[in-house]
């Protein structure tokens, strides 16, 4: 087995390589009835099929990523009412995983001042 290069003394680095070794080997199980209630909410507010599939992993992902129970998630969106605007409240909740210079749905208008903007022609 090779140890990783460190500064640090190697007393007990076996343990820790076997740790790190099987953290990822536990599977992520989510029930088909999860992915069905997903789907089931997003084909309502979409009514497109591949748009209501990509939602649903999005959100399994995102969930997964933020240890969040996907039905919890599924429940909030549900409590916002028939009318509310799921692309907004939809990329807000994406947006928790993702890097700040790449936002989905966030509309950044800079405000300009006024004596700047007098002197950009249009």
């Amino acid at each position: 087995m090779a140890y990783p290069a460190t500064n640090l003394p190697i007393d007990d680095i076996a343990d820790t390589m076997a740790y790190f070794a099987q953290v990822y080997d536990r599977p992520i199980e989510i029930t088909q009835n999860v992915v069905d209630a997903l789907y089931a909410f997003f084909i309502s507010r979409t009514e497109n099929k591949d748009a209501a599939m990509a939602l649903v992993n999005s959100v399994l992902v995102t969930s997964l990523n933020e240890r969040i129970n996907p039905m919890t998630l599924l429940d909030d969106f549900r409590a916002l009412g028939d009318d509310f605007v799921l692309d907004a409240h939809l990329a807000n909740f994406l947006n928790t995983s993702r890097n700040n210079t790449s936002m989905l749905g966030v509309i950044n208008v800079p405000r300009i001042n006024h004596h700047i903007a007098r002197t950009i022609l249009t």
